[in-house]
Parts: structure tokens; sequence; C-alpha cells
């Protein structure tokens, strides 16, 4: 079989090349062999056609991305399947036959219209990068190449749910606390584009100075009643700005976790735990470790730590060990690097990985409730200040009503 690669040569040269092996894990050794550090190996699965069949081939080709949730969905009604003893075809053209979405009903098809050509599974499912992940694919070629399937859908339906689950959890310590600074924007703006501007009308009538908290008051809700679809527009392209991604790279919004004083230290105990749940996962199948950090290195998401576990992956190809090499870089802290050591000298890496997993799993789900417990009660107070102090402002001139009118 034929397979398309880059590996590094060194720091700074990135080759590229076919070669002919009976599997990955052998290409793999063999780049190793010649002193390369594999990058990417992908089986070379298209052959020259036509101008005519190439276009149809693009035509059929589905556009789209599939995150957690229906990968996990994906994964968890293969496995029933295959569990309940239905042959691999038979089952993907079950879930091709229920499927009611279009563009998953073309992606289905071309994977079991490729796997009656003879490719197998996992080199179907690798010309999809955008629906299934390296490591999703390295497991699925591992259960093949084992003839364990069945164990390795089981595996990563478990390991997806858990990174869902953490998710979720992310998500639902924040859902209060942004749906009160909703609530109280819009509760800000109502009162100085509505309640506001009904006032100002018996202000005029006083006649006299108003205060000046009032004024400022005044000022900004004839600015909002005259720029509001401007403001509007401002914003929603500052936020496309932030948001949009270029060349693959994460986006200025996505990259800005990684800095922020409070979210950093959970978003990096998340990485963490992801890539050592990743890692653990990986070389529980069977995977070595050089092809296991490859597909979990990028989980770590922040680029700074994803480059330096290139150069981890280096310094094992050379023959150093996975905890020394982890030692010469901060991407972990010393209790990281101790576990691995005792888990590498102990011959069970796989399963400490999984216990430090579990471990920051923790860690994470505390660091939320108390981080959730703290910002509640300050955006409340922030919110209530505003508030008051913008009420304030717009009765100052109705208690002043005596003097205004004395004078």
């Amino acid at each position: 079989m034929i397979f398309i690669y880059k590996a590094k040569k060194n720091l700074n040269e990135i080759i590229e090349g076919r070669i002919e092996g009976a599997g990955i894990e052998a290409v793999l050794e063999d780049l190793q062999r010649k002193g390369l550090v594999p990058v990417s190996v992908e089986p070379l699965i298209s052959q020259p056609v036509s101008a005519a069949a190439s276009k149809a081939e693009t035509v059929s080709y589905p556009i789209g991305k599939w995150g957690l949730k229906q990968l996990v969905l994906f994964t968890q009604k293969l496995y029933n399947l295959i569990n309940s003893r239905v042959e691999l075809l038979s089952a993907l053209r079950l879930l091709e036959s229920n499927c009611k979405n279009r563009t998953e009903k073309i992606l289905l098809g071309d994977i079991i219209k490729n796997i009656k050509d003879g490719l197998s599974f996992s080199g179907c499912l690798s010309r999809y990068p955008q629906y299934f992940p390296p490591l999703y694919i390295n497991i699925i070629h591992t259960g093949e190449a084992t003839g364990k399937l069945k164990d390795a859908l089981i595996q990563l339906l478990d390991y997806l749910r858990r990174l869902e689950e953490l998710k979720l959890k992310v998500k639902q310590a924040l859902a209060y606390p942004i749906f009160m600074t909703l609530v109280g924007i819009g509760t800000i703006f109502v009162m100085l584009t509505f309640v506001l501007p009904r006032l100002a009308g018996m202000f005029e009538d006083f006649q006299a100075q108003l205060p000046m908290p009032t004024l400022i008051l005044l000022n900004i809700s004839n600015f909002l009643k005259a720029y509001w679809l401007f403001i509007i527009i401002f914003i929603a392209v500052i936020v496309f700005i932030f948001k949009y991604r270029r060349g693959g790279r994460e986006s200025i919004f996505s990259r800005m976790k990684y800095y922020m004083p409070i979210a950093k230290d959970i978003v990096y105990k998340q990485s963490v735990a992801n890539f050592s749940r990743s890692l653990s996962l990986l070389l529980k199948s069977g995977v070595n470790l050089l092809s296991a950090l490859t597909d979990a290195g990028p989980i770590m998401g922040n680029p700074v730590y994803v480059s330096q576990l290139e150069l981890v992956r280096r310094d094992i190809s050379e023959g150093m060990p996975f905890s020394d090499a982890l030692a010469k870089f901060k991407i972990f802290p010393e209790f990281f690097i101790q576990m691995v050591r005792v888990g590498e000298e102990g011959g069970r890496l796989d399963s400490v990985l999984a216990d430090i997993a579990e471990s920051y799993e923790k860690e994470i789900e505390a660091d939320l409730k108390t981080v959730s417990s703290l910002i509640e009660p300050a955006i409340i107070l922030v919110l209530g200040m505003v508030i008051g102090a913008m009420v304030i402002a717009m009765l100052l001139p109705i208690f002043n009503m005596n003097t205004i009118i004395g004078g």
C-alpha cells in the first residue's frame, strides 16, 4: 500500500514524499529508521482520473464539519450495530438509509462506496479530516488491524463522552453568568433608549440647569438613539474579526482564553486532561508513543505547547525517555512529569495518564464551582451599581424639583 508522508529532516526542514508499506505503523518505523521524524502519514487513496470523473467526485464530496456531539452520535449508532453482530458494511448502509441529513448521507454513501472498492474503514475516514480527527482514525485503524473494531469503538465512545461531559460542565458553569450579563445589558439599553427619552421632555419643561449625571445620561441616550444601527454593525464586525479563523489557525477570540486571568488556568487544565486522556487511549490501543504524540499533541490547543511537543517527539526519537524529554520544556507541571516517569518505569504509562486525566478533570470541576460562585455575585453587584446609578441620575432632577421651580 502506498502512503503519502510529511516528516521533519531537521528542526527547520520538512520533506514530503511517497512510501510503500504494509500499514501506517510499518511506515512510521521505516521513516524513523531513516532518521526522520514523521509529522503525518496518510494512505494514497486517490488515483489519476479523467476530468469528468474528477468533477463528478467533487460534486458528491460532502462539505461541512462535525462537532463533538455529532461524532458521539455517529460512534454510538455504529457501535450499537456492530455490537449486535451486524457486519460493518451492512451497519453503514443502515445508518445511511436512516439518515435524514443530506451531507451526512453523502458522507456515508462515499464511505460505503470506497469500502466496496477495497479501501479499509480507517482509510475511508482519513479522507474526511473535518469529520474525523487523526486520533479517531488511528484508533479505528488499530481496531481493524487487531480484529477488535468493536472494542475500538467502545473506547472511542467512552473517550468522546468524557470530553463532551467536560465541555458541558464548562458551558453550564458559564451559562448563568452570561445570561445575567445579557439581561443586565438589555435592561440598561431599554432604560437609555425608551425610559430616559420620555423623562427628557419633562426635564426640558423645568427650563433649568440639570445635574451633571443627568446631562451625561441624556447625551448617552441621544447618541444611542441616533447611532444604534451603526453601533450594532460595528459590534458585529468586531465579533467577526475576533472569531474569524485564518489558515486553520484559531480565531483571536479563541486565543484570548490562553491569556485571560481566570480562564487561562481552567483552559490549561482542560488541555492537559484532554491530552492525557487522548494519549492514554492511543497507547492502550497499541499505538507507539511517537505516533500517539503526533495525534494527541494538537489537542493541547495552545500553539506554543504544540510546537514544544514536536521537540519532545524529536528527543524521544533520538532515544531520550518521555519523562526526561518533557522535563526539558515547561509544558507540564512537575507532578505530571513525575507521574509519567513512574508510569514509564512501571510499564503502565497508559493507565497513569488516565489517572492524571481523572485528577485534572476533578480539579476543573472544583475550579468551575468556585469561579461560578464568585462571578455570579460580582456580576449582580456591578449591574446593580450601574443600574442604580442610572436610576439616581434620572431621579435627581425630580428630587431637586422644588429648587429648580423656586429658581
